[in-house]
């Protein structure tokens, strides 16, 4: 369950109130107490009360908090401005202005240097420190060294980091993973998409950069990706062959074959899925035949050729005997 633990100067003046327990807080002439139905455990000697654990209670006195037990057994001396539960037999102590973390045996797990305590997750808080921000798990050991401006869980394996407005990513133990020179990161089906401005390109899964960030967009097609860029259209293919946008638009697709028809100042090529890319050369093109051939016109001459991109007049195909071209079987 996700919590969050905000440390305000409100919280110099801790609030008292009774737990509907077997022990609780009682007053009297402004001094609180402790007490089991009529009997009374702990005098009414304290300027507040607060249950903080299983039969522990935070006990101000003279203005300073201190941690006992129901029976008014000293645990943590009163030598602090502040404290409060942190996780199982931990407290956030605070000292002046900042806090750190103590066990129950008053011993120093963390130092009060801290300004702020946010848990994330069941296992990780974040710690500010001089304005900037750290992790430390639930048991108050640094995870990461307060270094960053702003951190955030991103994958079960990585967090985003903000530095200087520019975000990158870092993995659990603090390895730089992406350094931060980006502006945002989004998780995409087979990896990351990162932005630079209004440009976005391309991660995969382990955050290696394969497109970088200089398109407007990017969409799935059966080549691979369709890449938009300064209003023209490119690709890159399943092969990852980057043909740099330079296109107007795709006339059609044709999946049997993982082909693509783009236009360029009206004349056609194609592009297919293993990388073969056609020049626009021609000035018309028919759709495929199941044989993998299309007609052609090319100069006004009406030529054949293949999805492979091999050239065939029309008399070769149309001669008998003659052996079928390559890759049209």
């Amino acid at each position: 369950m996700r919590k969050s633990i905000f440390i305000t100067a409100i919280f110099l003046s801790l609030c008292c109130f009774g737990y509907a327990q077997k022990a609780e807080i009682f007053q009297k002439k402004n001094k609180f107490g402790i007490r089991e139905a009529d009997k009374t455990l702990v005098k009414p000697k304290y300027e507040s009360l607060k249950q903080v654990g299983n039969s522990l209670f935070a006990a101000q006195k003279e203005g300073l908090f201190g941690i006992i037990t129901k029976n008014g057994m000293q645990v943590i001396p009163h030598e602090y401005d502040g404290i409060m539960p942190f996780e199982e037999n931990l407290f956030l102590a605070q000292k002046g202005s900042k806090w750190g973390i103590v066990d129950r045996f008053n011993n120093e797990v963390l130092p009060a240097e801290y300004t702020g305590f946010n848990f994330i997750d069941d296992y990780l808080c974040e710690v500010k420190w001089n304005g900037k921000t750290g992790l430390i798990n639930k048991y108050g050991n640094v995870v990461i060294s307060p270094l960053y401006d702003e951190i955030t869980p991103f994958t079960p394996n990585y967090f985003m980091v903000t530095e200087n407005g520019k975000r990158g990513l870092i993995d659990h133990s603090g390895k730089t993973v992406v350094p931060s020179e980006y502006d945002g990161f989004e998780k995409s089906e087979s990896g990351y998409i990162v932005k630079k401005g209004n440009k976005i390109g391309l991660m995969d899964s382990s955050c290696k950069l394969y497109l970088d960030a200089e398109y407007d967009r990017i969409e799935d097609s059966v080549i691979g990706k369709n890449l938009f860029k300064n209003g023209m259209l490119g690709f890159y293919t399943i092969t990852g062959k980057l043909i740099e946008p330079a296109f107007n638009k795709v006339l059609f697709y044709q999946p049997e074959f993982g082909l693509a028809v783009v236009e360029l100042d009206k004349k056609r090529g194609f592009v297919t899925a293993n990388g073969i890319f056609v020049e626009p050369v021609y000035e018309n093109i028919s759709r495929f035949s199941g044989q993998g051939v299309a007609f052609v016109e090319k100069n006004g001459k009406l030529m054949v050729v293949n999805h492979e991109g091999k050239e065939l007049t029309v008399q070769q195909i149309m001669q008998p005997n003659t052996p079928p071209p390559p890759g049209t079987r």
